[in-house]
């Protein structure tokens, strides 16, 4: 967990400078790059929360093995089934109306609840490989860990992103380039007079909830699930900071993705990142520092030789 710290404060500095660039370059990088027909954005802002999402639902598959494996009390068992079931709900629900919803491939006339269809398959299997992953788990207090991430995911996602989506209505490129850029705003400057707009322009809603990015926050999932994947097993550490790394490379994408398509500007998805890396950084110290969450260190080989 401690080598964790400066690959988060890394990325949480990249995150920084991303909103200070934004803050005096916001509009004229979107006005250079972005596009709401952009479909190399639009593809990668479908695809890329299925897969942060399916992290989600292989965290219930872990749910699931505690209920079969596991020598855990019975209320405790039921209360696994019940955040299983909610992990791989999460995971089909959000996911699902990025595809052909207004973030997505809507101009092509597709149902968006067709999207269930493209993410219900990938997220079941990445519950069902999610079983496989911890079922041989050597931590029995990694249930606690699993449910400090849902407490994470949910303080960012429908806190800190929905409630400042809320308050600041920040109206989106694609909005404003269509028919007066002159109504852009600043990510510190709320959109008073949205409803208004929504009604002048005959726009939908979604229009006006540029800042933050919550696909931004979203992939930023896999950053959190990195980082604690070690607590399971032993095996895991040698793959974490790989993981990590790929992860940070996967985020950035997508954060450029968001921009391409018009939908959000730089200090859109770089506060998208900055809230979920805070408090996965708050949460990683928290976490380091009480002990029966940690994996239990093996004696070493003369130790258990003396023991014998």
């Amino acid at each position: 967990m401690k080598n964790m710290r400066i690959p988060l404060l890394i990325a949480l500095g990249v995150a920084v400078i991303g909103i200070i660039l934004g803050s005096f370059l916001d509009l004229q990088i979107s006005s250079a790059i972005a596009s709401p027909k952009n479909y190399f954005g639009l593809a990668v802002s479908a695809f890329a929360p299925t897969v942060a999402f399916a992290t989600v639902a292989a965290m219930g598959g872990g749910f699931i093995a505690f209920i079969i494996k596991g020598k855990y009390h019975i209320g405790l068992k039921i209360l696994f089934g019940v955040l299983a079931a909610a992990c791989l709900g999460v995971s089909i629900k959000f996911p699902a109306g990025e595809w052909f919803g207004i973030n997505g491939f809507y101009e092509m006339g597709v149902p968006e609840w067709a999207g269930y269809l493209v993410v219900i398959v990938p997220e079941c299997a990445a519950m069902v490989g999610g079983y496989f992953l911890f079922k041989d788990w050597q931590n029995e207090n990694l249930w606690i860990v699993f449910c400090i991430i849902i407490v994470v995911l949910c303080i960012v996602l429908l806190g800190v992103v929905t409630g400042l989506k809320g308050i600041m209505h920040r109206p989106r490129y694609r909005f404003i380039s269509s028919v007066d850029v002159t109504l852009f705003h600043n990510w510190w400057e709320p959109c008073k007079n949205y409803k208004e707009l929504i009604e002048q322009f005959h726009t939908s809603s979604d229009n006006f909830k540029s800042y933050p990015s919550g696909h931004t926050a979203e992939t930023a999932i896999l950053l959190v699930m990195m980082t604690f994947l070690p607590l399971a097993h032993e095996k895991f550490k040698k793959w974490q900071m790989p993981l990590f790394y790929a992860s940070c490379g996967f985020l950035l994408l997508l954060m450029l993705s968001r921009i391409l398509a018009a939908a959000h500007f730089l200090s859109d998805v770089s506060f998208g990142a900055f809230s979920m890396i805070v408090f996965l950084y708050i949460a990683n110290e928290v976490v380091m520092r009480i002990k029966p969450l940690q994996l239990k260190e093996e004696a070493p080989e003369e130790e258990k030789e003396k023991a014998e």
